[in-house]
């Protein structure tokens, strides 16, 4: 089995009828159910309209039930901590934008007050994956709040029944601790080695080829969940499971092999890569271990290959939290967190577009006299979205899933009694919301369309033509990211990949050198300039991975160095403030010979942009181990 082989998706997709980057915008990504995430949705955001049906209060009950809605987009499957942290975070910024929406008192302060709002709400993606999430929900419920008038009911009632919903959301959350659990990409990659397992209990068997078959979807689920997700937000549990998913090569192909020759290793390597597939089920810490000489070229090879993971993965593990960043104040904790914070040049281009096409789309909304042409400004904003993925390929399932949505929900208005019977029928479509958002945008959209239609239809603010208004704005939307959004910043115009990446290691050797030498000037601007670097590398990755008209396995090859050198730069970081403290010290030849491997391996980069991507990982990596040892 080669390397190649060993991941799998670039071998399927090579086989496949499409082409690859169309492939990744129609799959779902294989997630298991999160039944926490289902009850949460369906009682948050379905329970309100039942209630408000019984108490004859559906005005109220419809924004219960949408400040829910805007608390479970923030809802992703993780640990329990992150998941209150994100949602929390949500409420507090998704009360804020609808109150802001609320409180304009007419059309063009409405479309003043989204612009305004869309910048803070850019920028904040550039912070951190929670700040990322409340800026996105700060917006677009900002932009529903223009939209969305219960007649009636006093601007401060409307705000506080919404901020209700999420608080209610936010309660069924935090009431899910019994129920916590690991999330699927640990159960993914932890299945890699289980299947190892099998392959080697299949040996010399009929079973032999479903073993190995099993192994292939294993290596496909695992590498679809950290890669082919819509949202490949910094993260560094993330970080660290598709590191040991790309260190497990070695181990793949050293175990199909034995497989294949009908060997078997010895128990201790075997009770080795069981003890691999707990910890990275329960997220625990993995024991050393060394590789024994005995045994054949193949059984040696499997040993090695496994120590080096594990190693690898203890070193990294033991790096998300340093010994020498534990000898730093809260002091420097903080400064170390405000210097990760990068806006930089790519930033304020991401705010200058969502500003433009914002503008355009509010400006066409009032020109026109739509009637909900506050759906077209929240087409712009969902679909812009930052750190989200490509563009193009949210503006195309955004389309197709609108035109779904509204057919469906036609059918269920036809076909569905008014009152309890609707009211049901959406607290089953809010079970859908979380898994529909993590595993698909098209999929996502579609299930929204047909909630926010049914609820609409329980209020007054529902008429006769309101899934065809709706479908309309929403292409509208669509057609003004594509042509403003899109093709004003075309992927194309970007350099090479090979070269940026280049630049970036060159510009991260310089920043090494800085801080391991203890040279205070000049260190901070340098410092900040190779965050934005590296953010700016690591966003247009993301664009491209399903871009049509760019090499998308192109990106995916060089994502693992991306990761390591965002964290060469942290490690470096939490180092040198170590150093101006007097707590550490680095012979100058140490760090010369880092910084020197830093700068051949881009120079190499930049002669021979085709060469094996393992090969520069492999580099940074051990760089990595020597900053962090």
């Amino acid at each position: 089995m080669t390397r190649t082989e060993a991941l799998a998706p670039p071998t399927r997709y090579s086989r496949a009828p499409l082409p690859a980057w169309l492939l990744r915008m129609l799959r779902p990504a294989p997630l298991p159910l999160d039944w926490t995430r289902i009850v949460a949705a369906a009682l948050g955001i379905g329970g309100p309209t039942l209630a408000g049906i019984s108490l004859d209060r559906l005005d109220e009950a419809v924004l219960v039930s949408v400040g829910a809605l805007c608390a479970s987009f923030s809802d992703l499957t993780g640990s329990y901590r992150y998941r209150i942290r994100r949602v929390g975070l949500t409420v507090l910024s998704g009360g804020f934008g609808f109150a802001a929406g609320a409180l304009a008192p007419g059309p063009l302060w409405s479309a003043l007050v989204v612009v305004a709002v869309a910048i803070p709400s850019v920028l904040a993606s550039r912070v951190n994956d929670l700040c990322a999430a409340a800026g996105a929900q700060m917006l677009t419920f900002c932009v529903v709040a223009t939209g969305h008038v219960a007649a009636g009911i006093a601007v401060g009632e409307q705000i506080a029944w919404f901020v209700g919903g999420e608080v209610l959301l936010l309660a069924l959350v935090g009431a899910t601790w019994p129920f916590r659990r690991a999330a699927p990409a640990r159960g993914a990659v932890a299945r890699v080695f289980e299947a190892l397992l099998e392959l080697f209990d299949a040996a010399g068997t009929d079973a032999a080829i479903g073993a190995r078959q099993e192994l292939t979807r294993a290596l496909n689920t695992a590498h679809d969940i950290l890669v082919g997700g819509a949202s490949i937000a910094r993260s560094r549990v993330h970080d660290r499971l598709y590191l040991v998913l790309t260190r497990a090569t070695p181990v793949v192909e050293a175990s199909v092999a034995l497989a294949h020759a009908g060997s078997r290793p010895s128990d201790r390597t075997l009770d080795a890569m069981r003890t691999v597939a707990r910890c990275l089920r329960d997220g625990s810490a993995v024991p050393a271990y060394r590789p024994d000489a005995s045994g054949s070229i193949m059984v040696h090879a499997l040993d090695q290959g496994l120590a080096d993971l594990i190693d690898s993965w203890r070193r990294v593990r033991r790096a998300d939290v340093p010994d020498f960043q534990e000898r730093l104040g809260r002091r420097e904790r903080i400064r170390l967190w405000r210097r990760g914070i990068s806006i930089g040049r790519t930033g304020w281009l991401l705010t200058l577009r969502m500003v433009l096409c914002l503008a355009v789309a509010e400006g066409v909304g009032i020109a026109l006299d739509f009637q909900n042409s506050y759906w077209i400004a929240m087409t712009v904003a969902l679909v812009l979205k930052p750190n989200s993925g490509s563009v193009f390929a949210r503006t195309v399932l955004r389309g197709i899933g609108s035109l779904l949505g509204v057919l469906i929900a036609g059918g269920l208005l036809l076909a569905v009694p008014p009152g309890w019977g609707l009211a049901l029928a959406t607290v089953l479509i809010a079970a859908f919301v979380p898994e529909a958002l993590s595993r698909h945008y098209g999929l996502f959209t579609m299930v929204v369309t047909m909630i926010v239609l049914l609820q609409m239809h329980q209020s007054d603010l529902f008429v006769e033509q309101l899934p065809r208004v709706r479908l309309v704005d929403s292409l509208l939307g669509c057609g003004l990211v594509l042509v403003i959004g899109y093709l004003m910043w075309p992927p194309g115009r970007s350099p090479a990949l090979a070269g940026r990446l280049a630049d970036a290691v060159d510009t991260v050797a310089e920043y090494v050198s800085a801080a391991l030498a203890g040279r205070a000037q000049g260190r901070s601007a340098l410092r900040r300039r190779t965050y934005r670097e590296l953010s700016d590398l690591r966003t247009a990755l993301q664009q491209q991975l399903m871009e049509p008209a760019s090499a998308g396995r192109e990106a995916e090859v060089w994502w693992p160095s991306i990761i390591v050198l965002e964290r060469l730069v942290d490690a470096a970081t939490a180092r040198a403030l170590l150093i101006e403290r007097g707590g550490d010290d680095l012979r100058l030849e140490h760090t010369q010979r880092i910084v020197s491997t830093l700068r051949t391996a881009a120079r190499q980069l930049r002669i021979q942009p085709d060469a094996p991507a393992h090969a520069l990982r492999n580099r940074l990596t051990d760089v990595y181990g020597e900053v962090v040892s």
